[in-house]
């Protein structure tokens, strides 16, 4: 996890790249790159880079040197190539709008488009192995990730680490200085090389119970039998989970037996029993009960990463603030709207976020243009879970517009204009959150055996993460192509008639500030500041599913592919009528073929 301020991920011709990269206290080699045909070539000059030492974490009482045989994992961060260009595919492939909508692309093609070149991305890993550290590659050619003892990596980036106090007392670890390299590649930056902000979940827990197991499905998807199989979910597992707490949660409630979670990297036992781990888990599996759910663990830039390479999941959730994302990170959650695979993330529980709250260094999640924010809501249901009644803002919700202190904020995308209003009280110019909403109020989890409650939108984040699998289930089903980056298509349905039955329209509720309880965001009809457009009816699964383009399929012998019916139909060989229909599978009674 990184604390770091992203650093500006816009192509440049290589002359500007030169003196911006100077601007910025980076000591530029003036030897050629490995993709100039001289990989390993002897570099002149270190590359200092910047932004990884805060006045704060400079300024914080060292207790003491990390121990030199401790092993580290980090993160070599490369610059995108035309990030311009990687950020306007994003768009495109997202946009129901667009020629390109939902043509995504594949990880070697985004490699090809926006990564280094081969040629430099070896000399990165060749560079790494000659300082004596492991070395995983990925794909998209914009991340290496090593492992090495810490005397090894003080060694290759030139820097002493030590552990030091926050301000709350708590253990870090941060480099004495900036680090730097002698490699000739342009690094953007150095991941996991300090953790000063720690991760924190979005959500809080208390004892005792309330909604489970079959009410999320009841409420939000009475009208479908898919249950997700086929489809997997990831989640950002910041802490862990313990899969007999999974196992009792299910049992309890007289459901069905899940799938074992599994883990990436493997090797995780999933014995550690934690709130947020194992409340995002079985909100998951509530809501589809037939998915694989995947925990990914690591650092923020390695989780990110490896969410790229899993292409055939298709939806992720996350429930935690990591701190601000560098732009490792920032180019993986373009890469993953890139290649149609959702991001969920939890808008936090400080109730109403007041004007200026964020600001341009922040590079918090929810200011990412890629990834769903999800608020959360109170549900009050019929009959004992049996069917959805009604539902209010959940008063911790957080909510608001995305400007900046000081003046400046993060522009409104295209998507969301039109939606201001004064009972609202939306920003005209600005982006707004949340997106959506769901259950976030006193829902059940198991910790190490016991029953207690979990409100917050971490709750509902995962929520939404398996309703999204329902709908790729139905998409797969149909032959359509997966979701995707899904803020485009839901408010493209917010302004036409199908939002009352594709959504549940929250009109009830405030969201007071945590800071300041007499500031606070009201629900009102249409989009608002504590609910989004709402939570999800079930009517939505088909307008999300049929909205796909169509993916053509191999078809067997005597079938033929039909792009205007998106289905393999058959091809018939026959000489008349009563022939014709038998090969149809029909009976020719009083010609008619029935």
């Amino acid at each position: 996890m990184t604390i770091a301020r992203r650093r500006s991920i816009l192509s440049h011709s290589s002359a500007l790249s030169f003196l911006l990269l100077a601007a910025a206290g980076c000591a530029v080699s003036t030897a050629p790159s490995a993709s100039d045909g001289q990989a390993g070539a002897v570099v002149q000059t270190r590359q200092q880079l910047s932004h990884h030492l805060t006045p704060a974490m400079a300024s914080a009482p060292i207790v003491g040197r990390v121990p030199a045989s401790t092993v580290m994992t980090l993160t070599i961060g490369l610059q995108v190539r035309d990030a311009a260009a990687m950020q306007a595919a994003a768009a495109a492939v997202s946009d129901p709008g667009s020629p390109s909508y939902r043509q995504y692309l594949t990880p070697a093609e985004f490699a090809d488009r926006y990564g280094a070149s081969i040629a430099d991305y070896e000399a990165v890993t060749d560079w790494a192995r000659a300082k004596n550290l492991d070395v995983v590659a990925h794909s998209n050619r914009l991340v290496v990730e090593v492992s090495g003892t810490v005397a090894d990596i003080e060694a290759a980036f030139q820097v002493h680490l030590n552990y030091a106090l926050r301000p709350d007392q708590t253990q870090f670890y941060a480099p004495d200085v900036e680090p730097s390299l002698d490699l000739g590649v342009p690094v953007d930056h150095i991941g996991n090389l300090e953790t000063f902000v720690a991760p924190r979940p979005a959500g809080g827990s208390g004892p005792g119970g309330s909604r489970d197991g079959n009410d999320y499905r009841h409420a939000y998807a009475p009208c479908t039998t898919a249950t997700g199989t086929g489809q997997s979910v990831g989640i950002f597992m910041a802490d862990g989970f313990n899969q007999s707490d999974i196992n009792t949660y299910f049992s309890s409630a007289s459901l069905p037996k899940t799938l074992p979670v599994e883990v990436v990297p493997a090797g995780t036992a999933g014995t550690v029993a934690a709130v947020e781990g194992n409340l995002d888990v079985t909100m998951v599996l509530s809501m589809a009960p037939g998915v694989q759910v995947v925990a990914f663990t690591g650092s923020t830039d390695s989780i990110l990463t490896n969410m790229t390479e899993a292409t055939s999941i298709k939806q992720f959730s996350s429930s935690w603030f990591t701190g601000p994302l560098d732009s490792t990170a920032a180019a993986a959650l373009a890469q993953l709207a890139a290649q149609g695979q959702s991001f969920f993330q939890a808008s936090g529980d400080g109730g109403a976020n007041p004007p200026g709250m964020f600001s341009s260094s922040d590079n918090d999640i929810r200011q990412e243009p890629w990834v769903t924010v999800v608020g959360g809501t109170a549900l009050d249901m019929n009959g004992n879970g049996a069917s959805y009644g009604t539902e209010s803002a959940w008063p911790g919700s957080s909510g608001g517009i995305v400007d900046y202190k000081g003046g400046g904020g993060e522009a409104i995308p295209s998507y969301q204009t039109g939606f201001a209003t004064a009972a609202n009280q939306a920003s005209s110019v600005y982006r707004n959150l949340p997106d959506v909403s769901a259950e976030g109020s006193y829902v059940v989890v198991i910790i190490n055996g016991a029953v207690w409650t979990a409100s917050g939108t971490s709750a509902a984040t995962p929520l939404w993460a398996g309703f999204m699998a329902l709908a790729n289930q139905q998409a797969a089903a149909t032959s359509k192509e997966s979701l995707g980056f899904i803020n485009p298509t839901i408010y493209a349905i917010a302004r036409t008639s199908a939002y009352t039955t594709d959504f549940h329209d929250i009109t009830t509720g405030t969201t007071p500030s945590s800071g300041n309880p007499s500031f606070f965001y009201s629900a009102t009809p249409g989009y608002d500041l504590a609910t989004g457009l709402g939570s999800p009816q079930c009517a939505l699964i088909d307008a999300l599913a049929a909205s796909g383009a169509c993916v053509p399929k191999s078809c067997p012998f005597r079938y033929s592919w039909n792009e205007a019916a998106c289905a393999c139909e058959p091809v018939l060989t026959c000489h008349g009528a009563a022939q014709c229909c038998a090969e149809a599978g029909g009976s020719y009674i009083d010609g008619h073929c029935e």
